[in-house]
């Protein structure tokens, strides 16, 4: 695809950006008439849908898509429209919220990407099977993933938007988008950079099982949330040491890779990929935590966690990735603004991230280390890096 198709996300996670340092901000810097919740919506929803799902949009299609002039017609008239949801649900989201306008461009995106789902399924190239296998496994899961949107709507109807139904739906929704979608579509694209040669078929259906089971088993995490069972916990339990498993069965071969050609490739192109294998190990590493059960309860609550357990997988492991990706594909060519955007990238996630930590652990751990402004100020502050990296990137002239 053209280089237009690859900035335009960058463009989205841009107004992301400056939507979430409007949020920081509103806790430092008063702000009338604005709707903390509204923005929220607005900026999740355009983090999301419009840069993520954008992003693995044009990758998966340069990966996998039959190239004749009708399939690309196709993807570039819907990819238009796809756009053009985002940019409705940026326009009403932060200033009605959940509204009719609103609804409309959620609903007209889920239509966009069903038939992107259906386009790429029926008609891609005929690649290596294991890559070919972790592709349709994702557009499944991007699929499943949207049966939580559709009862939001009889949940709200029924039981209302505090009900326990209410809040599994979105979590549903969230946590196959997540684990299910996002993260199989990247290890399909990594295929291509960690796996020169196809794994023994044995290698590829343990991997493959132990991920599939996983992923539908961690799902037990935030029904446990609402829920007394013990059930809950152990299908949790089960299902986060068999993630751990196929995490490892990922990293080893991507460290591997890294070791050997890290004197052949520049430090440049190897920052992002260190730093998402890093934030896989510390995903990895949290979700163990979630082996003791008073821990379950408990950390639903602590809000500098979610939020930084969030961000760890939208920018840490997820955007690193696809940038990596974008580099060493030469759709981004490695200029000196993508190394600036680069080092800020990292400066500001790791710094907001620990700051989000120590958030969470005052508020666990019932301690003060720094006063809560303080902690306030210094997150808008070091948010500052993230908008700013995406201002690099988009800087760069050199798109292939």
């Amino acid at each position: 695809m053209k280089p237009i198709y690859y900035r335009i996300p960058f463009f989205n996670l841009l107004l992301a950006a400056l939507l979430g340092l409007l949020l920081r901000g509103a806790f430092v810097f008063p702000i009338e008439g604005m709707t903390f919740l509204y923005v929220l919506h607005g900026h999740s929803h355009v983090a999301l849908l419009g840069w993520l799902y954008l992003l693995v949009y044009v990758l998966l299609v340069d990966q996998f898509a039959v190239k004749t002039p009708e399939e690309e017609r196709f993807y570039r008239r819907l990819y238009w429209v796809t756009q053009g949801a985002v940019i409705g649900m940026a326009l009403t989201f932060p200033f009605q919220g959940y509204a009719a306008p609103s609804i409309f461009f959620s609903t007209l995106h889920i239509i966009c990407s069903y038939l992107f789902v259906y386009r790429l399924g029926r008609n891609y190239l005929e690649r290596d099977r294991q890559q070919t296998l972790w592709m349709k496994t994702a557009l499944f899961f991007m699929v499943f993933s949207t049966i939580g949107v559709w009862f939001l709507g009889p949940a709200i109807g029924m039981m209302g938007k505090a009900s326990p139904f209410f809040q599994l739906c979105i979590q549903f929704f969230l946590h196959f988008q997540f684990d299910g979608w996002f993260f199989t579509a990247f290890i399909a694209l990594l295929y291509a950079y960690a796996f020169p040669e196809p794994l023994k078929q044995n290698s590829l259906n343990s991997w493959y099982g132990l991920w599939i089971v996983s992923v539908v088993l961690t799902y037990a995490l935030p029904v446990g949330w609402f829920s007394e069972a013990s059930l809950w916990y152990y299908l949790n339990a089960g299902g986060v040491l068999l993630q751990a498993i196929a995490l490892y069965m990922l990293m080893k071969p991507l460290l591997l890779r890294h070791i050997k050609e890290q004197s052949i490739t520049s430090i440049w192109k190897n920052i992002l990929f260190l730093l998402a294998i890093s934030c896989i190990a510390i995903r990895l590493f949290l979700q163990l935590l979630t082996l003791a059960e008073p821990l379950v309860l408990a950390l639903k609550g602590v809000r500098g966690w979610v939020v930084g357990f969030i961000h760890l997988n939208m920018l840490g492991i997820f955007t690193a990735l696809g940038v990596w990706i974008l580099i060493q594909t030469g759709k981004i060519s490695l200029t000196f603004w993508t190394k600036i955007g680069c080092v800020c990238l990292c400066l500001g996630f790791i710094l907001t991230e620990g700051l989000l930590g120590i958030q969470g652990a005052q508020q666990f751990l019932r301690v003060s280390w720094l006063d809560a402004y303080s902690i306030l100020q210094l997150l808008f502050w070091f948010s500052v890096f993230l908008p700013v990296s995406v201002v690099c990137f988009l800087m760069n002239r050199k798109w292939n």
